[in-house]
């Protein structure tokens, strides 16, 4: 992903996102010279790592390129999202296995290809008996790189292998207002359907809303015209040409939403630190779970040299932190990423977050798994979710 680097001394400003998102007035969490508040540290192990947090590792995709996330199954499975190499209006849906050995485990049999979606930073994974769905940003804007952003619609997918789906051909299409960049979670035990996307209006703050899941399904039928770019009408991949549609979508701004957590791009974490690329959320019963990261391949200024960083904050419905933002040890710790044979050079990007089955599970493209090769490889490493 693209570099986004800053680095501040942090006054810490969490809100709840309101109505339309209003900017409100946030609390202030206890920092240096404030009043002690409650015990914010991570309870989740990611400041350690011994062979039990693998799940599976050096797994290839379809193709050369990182993961942009991935989805757990109930039947064991791993379902990665991946942009092709190739075509950057194109995402690829891949079902595999978790690799328990340290060798290479190629998995290009299994998967589907989604056309003119988005860039696929977020997507979900719903189970409907033998069906699988998949839950992503669609409409998306082709720009002058030919990458795909700026999603205005959250589109519901069956998996089919082997199948091409556009963008204009999902099963169901929602809608949460006039945003942009949607990136869906889903916490099926509890009911929750949460959007993340970008307010114009507040573009300092992540936002998010969250309904309860059955409600979203169900929620009334309406026209909604929006504005994107016209491949998928012209198998133009490239094509910036603007182009209005009309889309029939589930209106959930007829819903009361479950909650309208917000917080602070930056500023969340300790003063003068240094924010890195968000790299994915996830909802799980009441906490909103969310990671940052950049590996030292496209770090400014390093390449193969210096650490990778990844970072984890867990926040509350109300965009107030729970575990305060905490490094994923192995992620910068070279030595021990060569012991476990994923990358010699200490190459990992965060990619994806996931919590299922009281487990919390934290995904990573890596380079270098040896020297001589650089190709992209899909990790999963396993920790506790947070107790508190």
């Amino acid at each position: 992903m693209k570099l986004l680097k800053f680095t501040l001394i942090s006054i810490l400003g969490l809100s709840l996102c309101t109505a339309c998102g209003g900017d409100g007035d946030g609390g202030e969490t206890p920092g240096p010279g404030k009043p002690e508040g409650p015990d914010k540290s991570s309870t989740t192990g990611i400041d350690r790592f011994d062979a039990s947090n693998i799940f599976s590792r050096n797994t290839y995709l379809p193709d050369n390129t990182a993961m942009q996330g991935f989805n757990l199954d109930s039947d064991g499975s791993v379902w990665y999202t991946q942009l092709s190499n190739t075509n950057q209006a194109q995402l690829n849906w891949v079902r595999a296995q978790p690799n328990k050995t340290p060798d290479v485990q190629t998995e290009n049999k299994d998967y589907m290809k989604l056309t003119y979606f988005g860039h696929g930073t977020n997507t979900a994974l719903e189970e409907d008996g033998a069906d699988r769905y998949l839950w992503a940003g669609a409409y998306g804007v082709c720009n002058a790189k030919g990458q795909y952003w700026n999603e205005k619609l959250v589109g519901r997918v069956k998996y089919v292998k082997g199948a091409t789906v556009k963008t204009n051909e999902c099963n169901d299409y929602y809608y949460i207002g006039d945003y942009t960049d949607l990136h869906p979670s889903i916490d099926a035990e509890n009911d929750l359907l949460t959007i993340n996307y970008g307010d114009s209006k507040n573009s300092s703050y992540r936002c998010f809303v969250i309904y309860k899941l059955s409600e979203a399904k169900k929620a009334p039928m309406t026209n909604v015209t929006i504005t994107c770019t016209d491949g998928f009408q012209t198998d133009r991949p490239a094509s910036t040409n603007s182009v209005s549609v009309v889309v029939r979508c589930h209106d959930l701004t007829t819903l009361t939403p479950v909650a309208r957590p917000r917080f602070l791009k930056t500023g969340y974490g300790a003063s003068g630190a240094t924010y890195y690329d968000w790299q994915g959320y996830d909802v799980h019963k009441n906490r909103l779970y969310y990671t940052e990261g950049q590996s030292n391949y496209n770090l400014f200024g390093s390449f193969y040299s210096g650490s990778s960083f990844a970072y984890v904050t867990v926040f509350d419905f109300e965009g107030n932190i729970v575990e305060e933002r905490t490094q994923v040890a192995v992620v910068s710790d070279k030595d021990k990423l060569t012991q476990i044979g994923v990358s010699v050079f200490g190459t990992l990007e965060a990619e994806g977050i996931k919590v299922c089955k009281d487990k919390l599970y934290l995904g990573y493209t890596a380079r270098g798994i040896t020297a001589d090769n650089t190709k992209h490889y899909q990790n999963i490493f396993v920790f506790d979710p947070s107790s508190k």
